[in-house]
């Protein structure tokens, strides 16, 4: 295999006005690896996956892929044909099939005219390439989440890349999904499919990866074998902070307080029923389930997005006072928001006002 990097970025400069995006960072990858690329929020990883796929060029330094220069920005299809990124938030067109989205834009035609049978011919032999066991006649609007990423790796690696960024590709994959994800990943690196792999699971990046690279206030900190770094300093080099110093920092909270958030037997037909937790001050509390759980209903009925179904919620203002039913959310709680309006926004409800 070549020792020639897959993307090689140096010194990569990028500025938004007055910040600094990416300040002087590098990355390197070699051909067959799936490289980790970790970082909090805001650390530069984006920006730079923008510039790796030529959506943006930098203001300062060199990026080549393969050993040789990057396009210019306007020419897409030599991009298409060496980096290619599946994102987060899908792309497939719910109201096309499989092998339309595979094609779209790309299919054979004679006289004007589509020519199905060899699209749907050309699509499954594809799919059948890259080992993914999906029906092209479905419309894409039936597939799972797991299914359309399958589908959108078949589709970039139609264009000739072997350069694929995934960018927190088990975001919305259950257990099970993020298995066969991971299984998938390592047959393509067998024929010859590179990995950028970015991700806030750092147990994901010990299972997966071979490498990782950690950005941090938009520079590049250390990349290191996997193998060779332990969590605690992958988790430092992110932070800044040794984690032993990070967890002997001393409680602001009061002793005995009590919980900020409890909830008692919160239901909503059909989406959940009987729900009960608490939330402790200065704790990040999460809440696992299955991608078809209710996870993400429940919370509207905190911060006052929708009207309360039977049951209770209560808070105590940093764990203190005394219980209220309908809260006052605490200043910089996880549901408090200072905003210049009383209103927010949801996807799944009318504006209302929140607490106050």
């Amino acid at each position: 295999m070549s020792t020639v990097p897959v993307v090689e970025a140096r010194q990569v400069v990028k500025r938004y006005g007055a910040t600094v995006a990416l300040d002087h960072a590098d990355l390197t990858v070699l051909p067959g690896q799936t490289h980790a690329l970790v970082g909090r929020n805001g650390a530069g990883k984006s920006t730079l996956v923008s510039v790796l796929t030529g959506l943006i060029g930098p203001d300062a330094g060199t990026v080549r892929l393969n050993g040789e220069p990057v396009p210019a920005l306007a020419d897409r299809d030599a991009w298409r044909s060496r980096v290619a990124c599946v994102y987060q938030r899908s792309t497939i067109i719910p109201e096309l099939s499989v092998a339309e989205n595979l094609f779209l834009n790309r299919q054979e035609t004679r006289g004007g005219l589509v020519r199905w049978a060899a699209l749907r011919r050309s699509a499954a032999e594809l799919l059948e390439r890259w080992s993914v066991d999906v029906d092209v006649h479905r419309p894409a609007r039936e597939l799972s989440v797991e299914q359309r990423q399958f589908v959108e790796i078949a589709r970039v690696l139609s264009f000739g890349a072997r350069f694929v960024i995934l960018d927190e590709p088990t975001a919305q994959l259950d257990g099970a999904a993020i298995t066969r994800l991971f299984g998938h990943i390592a047959e393509l690196q067998r024929q010859g499919v590179t990995f950028l792999f970015i991700s806030h699971h750092l147990q994901e990046v010990y299972e997966i990866c071979d490498t990782v690279t950690v950005y941090r206030d938009a520079r590049h900190v250390l990349t290191a074998p996997v193998a060779e770094l332990p969590k605690a300093g992958l988790v430092a080099a992110m932070t800044g902070e040794n984690a032993t110093v990070a967890e002997e920092r001393p409680s602001s909270v009061r002793a005995g307080a009590g919980p900020l958030l409890r909830v008692d037997d919160l239901s909503l037909a059909p989406h959940y029923e009987a729900v009960s937790f608490d939330v402790a001050p200065e704790r990040s509390s999460g809440w696992p389930g299955r991608a078809a759980a209710a996870r993400p209903n429940s919370p509207r009925h905190w911060p006052g997005c929708a009207s309360p179904p039977p049951g209770r919620s209560s808070s105590r203002a940093g764990g203190r006072g005394p219980a209220t039913s309908r809260p006052r959310w605490p200043p910089g709680s996880v549901l408090s928001r200072k905003t210049a309006t009383t209103r927010v926004s949801c996807r799944r409800c009318p504006l209302r006002t929140t607490p106050r």
